[in-house]
């Protein structure tokens, strides 16, 4: 009962916003509710999701971003219905993205799904569908620039609630942090670092890599006045990425960095960057060399045990080669990593303690594929990375399109970087709200990308545009 209380009083006011919100803007044809429930998904779940609340009813508990993503296929099947959206023919990302989602449910139903309660199924439920259904609705839904700068905005002020509760967890300033479950979660690996509402650093991380760029979308179009205020804000942002104490996430801040900050700089200046960042590399990297491979992160781990942690790494490769070795082409089954190791951490020909990595995952998304997916899953989950790269750098190379939109492909190459190189020290296929946000923004991006004459110049009358003026890039190019 308290259960459906809290729900009902969380739930019926977010519902009651957005039906309001609807029926006041409804005259208006420019106003478009889809995108912004999409956002809604993304923001909310990651904050108010599984952990905050969530209601048992039938197999699959309720939370508010369920509901959410609910509404808005509802919202965007009805304005289907009635010749309001329109759906854009399939192209290479589309299909790279169904192909993989295809392949991981299959080999995710053929294995044993139920084990370790249901684990395999919840994670293809609720780390791939969920994320692939969020990416369809935004890449599909119409939308101009007007959502771009509300997202833009939103991102940079959950960016700031995300670094400041950060901060706090790396002080220990309890008393600011929110939601509780932060500190009160039986979820305790990784406490004592940044791992706000996702409860893990790396996801953390890159949210706020995100947020950072999203806020210096905002320089060129600023007074100075405003800029003292994104620079201000970027800063803050960036304290948050440092107090999540994971080295790849200061790593893709610092890629985030060099692809949004150096790739738009003006050529004249491009040459004094690189010999500040050059200088500045030679100066620091003596002093900070030991500090970077040898610090205390988690409160209830020594350093000498975060020193042990580094040095499984090789480990945790040889027993991906193995298991490899004997199933190359399908691997073991999505989601049966975690109990189809335990026979070759029994392996002496190796002369290595295998078996010191039995209570973990593995540290490689690339590893993690090619073990329990194969080659193929492996080599489908590349052809994603490789067309979503040409699908962000093409949105960022169109300079017939507004800056806002270019920037949404620059900011889905900062998030491919994240992705890389976090994943090849993580499992970021099993990190909570990743998948939400890789596809989110990849739905965006190929919106963009698919219809590029919506974002020419400042046009947001998204709805006086037929479509079939700016259905496809063809079209832009003929």
């Amino acid at each position: 009962m308290d259960e459906l209380v809290i729900f009902l009083s969380i739930g019926i006011p977010v519902i009651a916003v957005l039906v309001c919100a609807w029926l006041r803007f409804q005259p208006r044809p420019n106003f478009a509710l889809i995108p912004t429930c999409c956002l809604a998904v993304l923001l909310v779940g990651s904050v108010f999701g599984h952990d905050f609340f969530h209601l048992s009813i039938g197999p699959i508990p309720l939370t508010t971003d369920r509901v959410l993503l609910g509404m808005a296929g509802a919202f965007f099947a009805w304005r289907f219905l009635i010749s309001k959206e329109h759906l854009e023919p399939i192209n290479r990302l589309d299909g790279a993205i169904l192909i993989w989602l295809a392949l991981i449910t299959i080999s995710t139903l053929s294995a044993k799904f139920t084990i370790m309660e249901n684990m395999p199924i919840s994670r293809l439920l609720f780390f791939n569908w969920m994320p692939a259904i969020l990416y369809f609705v935004t890449r599909q839904c119409r939308m101009g620039i007007r959502e771009l700068k509300l997202i833009t905005v939103s991102m940079g002020l959950f960016g700031l609630y995300l670094a400041l509760t950060a901060v706090a967890e790396m002080r220990s300033y309890d008393a600011l942090i929110f939601p509780k479950y932060i500190l009160t979660s039986e979820f305790q690996e990784f406490f004592g670092r940044g791992r706000g509402p996702f409860l893990n650093p790396i996801a953390n991380g890159t949210f706020l890599t995100v947020c950072f760029c999203c806020v210096l979308a905002w320089w060129p179009r600023s007074n100075n006045r405003l800029r003292f205020g994104l620079v201000i804000l970027a800063m803050v942002i960036s304290m948050g990425v440092y107090a999540t104490l994971t080295r790849s996430n200061w790593l893709s801040l610092v890629a985030a960095c060099g692809l949004f900050v150096f790739l738009p700089s003006p050529q004249r200046v491009k040459g004094g960057m690189l010999i500040l960042v050059t200088l500045a590399a030679i100066i620091l990297a003596p002093m900070l060399s030991d500090k970077l491979f040898s610090f205390k992160r988690d409160r209830d781990v020594s350093q000498a045990d975060m020193e042990q942690s580094a040095k499984l790494r090789p480990l945790f490769a040889i027993v991906a080669w193995k298991m490899f070795q004997d199933r190359p082409l399908a691997g073991v089954g999505f989601g049966q990593y975690a109990k189809a190791k335990y026979p070759y951490l029994k392996d002496p020909d190796t002369g290595k303690p295998l078996t010191l990595t039995r209570s973990f995952m593995q540290h490689n998304v690339f590893l993690a594929y090619l073990t329990e997916s194969g080659l193929i899953g492996l080599s489908l989950l590349l052809l994603l990375l490789i067309q979503a790269t040409r699908v962000c750098w093409t949105v960022w190379s169109q300079r017939s399109t507004d800056l806002m939109a270019r920037q949404m492909g620059l900011i889905g190459l900062v998030l491919l970087s994240c992705y890389v190189i976090n994943g090849m020290f993580h499992d970021v296929s099993i990190v909570p709200q990743m998948h939400m946000l890789f596809l989110f923004w990849l739905g965006l991006v190929n919106n963009i990308y698919s219809r590029p004459l919506a974002f020419v110049g400042q046009r947001e009358e998204m709805d006086t545009v037929p479509y079939t003026s700016y259905s496809s890039t063809e079209s832009l190019a003929a």
